[in-house]
């Protein structure tokens, strides 16, 4: 008894060390603000390295060499999907490594489809599921469903939970085909006045994208993206058009708050691309 007694402030200041080390780290890497997947990836590591550390844990990161660096998807709500996944497993693995594999499986124009595999050897030593699925996964399932994707659990040597979902990749650059829409037009006086025309309708729309997001305005944010679209159709700008209706339709299953950072970066890229065709000369090359 006199043995526990005096153990028992240590493991106590321990757990309390370890409770300010996480909210430190939480602060540091907060998931939810990450804008990118390379942002995202750095800040998972972050937030959980100290934490599989001091289980014992080593915690490590695979990341296919195909996955594009600039990929448009709901961040927001991702990030908290992986953090649920690898908490878990920290908290229930047996082995001594906890591993995120990022791997791409399917690559198509304009998309990738890409699996976040969180492995480990849970606490029964047996990578059986079992029958029970853990809350943290249920979770992360109606998550995903919301988002589009889908969770996978799979078991061999080790136990891996994979979320799955497609992310839209950006035209690069944008494309602006000046030749099809000088031909459209018939005449370059009436090009450059149909580019200043969608010049400026476009920076009026750009102009009100804040106000739209302030308000949490979801039909209105839709509208917004089918005016923009259709401008930039309009434009011959045929890669941002289709990005712009695949945003759009997005809006179906995706929040608001997973929608603004693609919707900013197509509103910029939409901005520049007009400003191209305004400020050029009709002859450059193309965009």
């Amino acid at each position: 008894m006199s043995t526990s007694r005096e153990w028992a402030p240590a493991v106590r200041l321990r757990a309390w060390i370890g409770r300010v080390l996480d909210a430190r780290a939480a602060r540091i890497a907060r998931l939810t603000e990450a804008a990118s997947m390379p942002e995202l990836l750095e800040r998972l590591g972050q937030r959980y390295l100290a934490r599989a550390h001091r289980q014992g844990l080593h915690l490590s990161l695979d990341v296919d060499a195909a996955l594009e660096t600039d990929l448009i998807g709901p961040y927001h709500s991702l990030a908290g999907v992986l953090g649920a996944l690898i908490e878990h497993a920290i908290d229930h693995a047996q082995g001594d490594t906890v591993s995120l594999h990022v791997d791409v499986t399917g690559d198509e124009p304009g998309h990738q489809t890409v699996h976040f595999a969180v492995g480990f050897l849970p606490e029964d030593g047996t990578a059986n599921t079992g029958a029970a699925t853990p809350a943290a996964w249920a979770a992360a399932g109606q998550t995903l469903e919301a988002m589009g994707g889908r969770l996978h659990i799979e078991h061999d040597d080790t136990l891996r939970a994979i979320a799955e979902l497609r992310f839209h990749v950006p035209p690069r650059p944008p494309h602006v085909d000046v030749v099809a829409l000088r031909h459209a037009l018939g005449n370059e006086d009436a090009l450059h006045e149909v580019i200043a025309a969608l010049h400026d309708a476009l920076a009026v729309d750009v102009g009100h994208l804040d106000d739209v997001l302030a308000r949490q305005d979801a039909q209105a944010l839709r509208r917004w993206l089918h005016r923009v679209s259709g401008a930039l159709g309009m434009a011959e700008a045929t890669g941002l058009a289709a990005l712009g209706m695949r945003l759009e339709h997005d809006m179906d299953s995706r929040s608001l708050a997973d929608m603004e950072l693609p919707v900013r970066r197509f509103a910029m890229d939409a901005t520049r691309a007009l400003a191209w065709l305004r400020e050029s000369r009709a002859e450059a090359p193309l965009i």
